[in-house]
């Protein structure tokens, strides 16, 4: 049994660790069962999750779920505070160290330690104790996601309840449209990092949004904003832009971006794992945006979306 308790940061890579941890578990053929905690703060997004909120593989009603459900009750202030502080997961990873029989895994994320999922000497290691927690970021099995991407795809297909909000959203835009494009700003904490490589000024995505409608001239071309900071809607006067429900100049969950970039026809973005792995669950292109004075080109269009975005040599920054 792995316990894996914490790692990562938000949407994104939680979804690409667990695609990770997924695509291990499976190939393991019974050998292993795993405990995503990490994952439990997004498991209601999920159809899937919704029914597994332990967040086990292989999938079955165990304790996890009960444990699940039982946070699922706590005051939203309280999940809260355990979530963003990690408490609950801490407090199961100090259980490595001292419970008997256990044991425990830490990867120094700032020394940039990482586990190869496909090395026969992590699976030897696991298996060396009855009960292994975890935790860091950077775990990964590329190979085994590559392998599993449509199988893999099925694991992450929401909720009905937001499905049906993305949907409405995308079909009132389709009634007039022949082409979506969804474009994620990312500018507030892109400020720092890379030191601010790919922080862009709203003028900046204007400028690309501009280019990419004489791309496709002709066609009747709407484009979705997906944005983390507010936007000064007149900056966008005249052009044919509509802000996901999930923007923040729109009010809604950010998941609900997320979803309706899924299902755009084409996404536009810096490198992120929000719209790497928006673009994975709608296997649609992603156009990646690597340069302030990038001239946008059909030809950097990245066709396989998020392994396509794991090879690329910006978009690689973030999804690892």
């Amino acid at each position: 049994m792995i316990i894996y308790t914490h790692g990562g940061g938000r949407l994104g890579n939680q979804v690409i660790r667990h695609a990770h941890w997924l695509a291990w578990t499976r190939a393991q053929e019974g050998r292993v069962n795993l405990v995503n905690l990490a994952f439990w703060p997004f498991a209601n997004f999920f159809d899937c999750w919704q029914q597994h909120p332990g967040c086990g593989i292989p999938l079955r009603p165990d304790r996890a779920d009960r444990l699940a459900r039982v946070r699922d009750k706590l005051p939203e202030g309280l999940r809260r505070w355990g979530d963003q502080g990690h408490h609950l997961a801490r407090a199961v990873h100090a259980l490595g160290r001292c419970w008997p029989g256990w044991q425990a895994m830490a990867l120094d994320d700032l020394k940039g330690e990482g586990i190869d999922l496909n090395e026969p000497a992590f699976l030897s290691r696991v298996a060396a104790c009855r009960v292994t927690t975890l935790s860091g970021w950077k775990i990964a099995s590329w190979r085994l996601v590559t392998e599993q991407q449509a199988e893999l795809r099925q694991f992450f297909q929401p909720a009905p309840e937001w499905s049906r909000r993305a949907q409405e959203f995308i079909s009132n835009l389709r009634q007039h449209h022949d082409l979506l494009i969804g474009v994620f700003i990312r500018q507030s904490d892109y400020r720092e990092w890379e030191e601010g490589r790919f922080y862009f000024s709203t003028a900046h995505y204007l400028v690309w949004i501009r280019q990419l409608l004489d791309l496709h001239s002709g066609r009747r071309v709407a484009v979705v904003i997906a944005s983390e900071v507010r936007q000064d809607p007149a900056l966008f006067a005249g052009l044919p832009c509509h802000f996901a429900t999930g923007a923040v100049n729109v009010g809604g969950h950010s998941f609900e971006s997320w979803l309706q970039l899924s299902r755009c026809d084409l996404v536009v973005s810096p490198p992120s794992t929000f719209s790497a792995t928006a673009a994975f669950l709608g296997e649609v292109p992603l156009w990646p945006l690597a340069a302030a004075g990038q001239v946008m080109d059909f030809n950097q269009i990245i066709p396989d979306h998020l392994i396509g975005a794991a090879r690329h040599p910006a978009f690689s920054l973030s999804v690892k």
